[in-house]
């Protein structure tokens, strides 16, 4: 059973479970009868007020009898041990359920952060689809400076002006090609970037001579 802390009761209600748990204890027995409010309420260190509402829930239970000017009696072990285990279960149920609300609130708010990532990705992608559009896609030959080299190394996009978006080797996509990718002969590059820059890494890529801007 998941039992609740002593800061989720109120006062009243700690000084009854107390004074149930005393009874179970044996410290008050059957048919004790034991100081009043105002006594009550020093041991326990709270206002006789408080300690009214916590008699009042034991003698609901018959756990006590409240005697006006005399005191009060203890009426039943066994209504004491009741008390604290439907106390405890009732007040636990209460506690689940504020947890759950806590946990479905959290959970609203995650999906709202899901749903707003989602749409961001799928914006991204909607804006990558229309790079892919005007992408071209350059043949890696044997004789080219750009073997062995990853895209960073050989600068492509300083020198020729293009964005390697992706490498495909042996049937394989590589998405945004990092130092580890070294480029072999075969690997086919798909590139965004304005004509001039493409053909500038076509030829790179096949081996030729740069044009000269003119």
């Amino acid at each position: 059973m998941d039992y609740i802390s002593s800061e989720e009761l109120a006062r009243y209600e700690q000084i009854a479970l107390m004074i149930a748990g005393e009874i179970l204890r044996g410290t008050y027995n059957e048919g004790e009868r034991v100081s009043g409010r105002t006594i009550l309420a020093g041991q326990y260190g709270v206002s006789p007020e408080t300690v009214r509402k916590a008699l009042a829930l034991l003698q609901a239970r018959q756990v006590v009898e409240v005697v006006p000017g005399s005191g009060v009696i203890i009426l039943s072990r066994q209504a004491a041990r009741d008390f604290i285990e439907d106390f405890h279960e009732h007040n636990s149920l209460e506690v689940l359920e504020r947890r759950l609300d806590t946990l479905i609130k959290q959970r609203n708010k995650l999906n709202a952060e899901i749903d707003k990532l989602v749409k961001e990705i799928v914006h991204f992608k909607t804006g990558m689809l229309k790079n892919m559009q005007n992408a071209e896609e350059i043949l890696v030959s044997p004789g080219s400076p750009l073997v062995g080299k990853s895209v960073q190394e050989a600068q492509l996009r300083t020198v020729t002006g293009v964005t390697v978006t992706a490498v495909r080797r042996r049937g394989r996509w590589y998405a945004s090609p990092g130092t580890e990718l070294r480029l072999s002969a075969g690997d086919l590059l798909l590139v965004v970037g304005n004509q001039k820059a493409v053909d500038r890494l076509r030829r790179l890529a096949e081996g030729k001579p740069a044009l000269t801007d003119g």
